[in-house]
């Protein structure tokens, strides 16, 4: 079974020195990277947060997309609309 290739993206955080420490220690313990490890945690952190919430945080991002998606739409069927009022008075 092949896995699915998943992008990255490269970021810089602040983090206190002992959660690191810790962090590295259980990623040297199961052998995974430290990025495997970290992406384990922020993943089970916000499904955590999502069960405590009664909520999904991919469908909040979802709904903004969506607004993001209307509003592009509305300006520019708005911008259509103006450059045909324009051509008919000109």
């Amino acid at each position: 079974m092949k896995k699915e290739k998943i992008e990255l993206k490269r970021f810089t955080t602040l983090i206190q020195p002992q959660l690191l420490t810790q962090i590295k220690l259980i990623s040297y313990f199961t052998n995974k990277k430290l990025s495997e490890t970290i992406n384990e945690s922020i993943s089970n952190y916000i499904r955590d947060f999502e069960t405590k919430s009664n909520t999904s945080i991919q469908s909040l991002i979802n709904l903004q997309s969506n607004f993001k998606e209307v509003e592009l739409n509305f300006d520019e069927k708005l911008d259509i609309k103006n450059k045909d009022k324009q051509s008919k008075t000109t």
